[in-house]
């Protein structure tokens, strides 16, 4: 096997693996350290970074709250429209592909947080900004690592359109 069917096919699925096991990790940690209890947290650079349990049962940052099972369907429609996107895309990038990997993890992440029974929803814990001025939503491992798959996404999606424009003035 060469080094880029590597960098194309193992290295997303280590990466995989690893961030769906460190949000596993931290969301059992979070939920353990702070009892389960929604309120519970731990301040950090004066509260700009607060780490605090909250259950979203709803889509990212907290909309719909209350359609835990929607979300579920859609999360679980989304993941399988990337795994056929990745199966059918045929120029493979290593950026890609380490792009759709993050995207894959941070959503079995959060579906397999869904899955848990009797959990209200997916654990948040990570809270940054100043209260009273503006705090962000609460996040968590996943959803980091779906944010920053989509940003790569879309430089590789930024360097494809560039690549094509110069090559149809060649």
């Amino acid at each position: 096997m060469n080094i880029d069917k590597v960098k194309i096919y193992l290295l997303p699925l280590v990466l995989i693996i690893a961030i769906v096991s460190l949000d596993i990790a931290t969301k059992l940690l979070i939920v353990a350290r702070l009892g389960g209890q929604i309120g519970d947290r731990i301040d950090y650079l004066g509260g700009f970074l607060r780490i605090a349990l909250v259950y979203n049962d709803g889509f990212v940052f907290g909309l719909g709250q209350g359609y835990k099972t929607a979300a579920l369907i859609i999360s679980i429609a989304v993941l399988f429209l990337m795994i056929v996107y990745y199966i059918l895309e045929k120029n493979k990038s290593p950026l890609f592909s380490t792009s759709l990997a993050l995207i894959t993890s941070g959503a079995v992440g959060n579906i397999l947080d869904r899955l848990i029974p009797g959990r209200p929803g997916v654990v948040d814990f990570i809270s940054i900004g100043v209260d009273g001025v503006y705090r962000w939503p609460s996040f968590n491992v996943a959803d980091s690592s779906i944010v920053i798959g989509a940003f790569l996404l879309i430089i590789v999606f930024y360097r494809e359109e560039k690549r094509r424009k110069r090559q149809a003035h060649e």
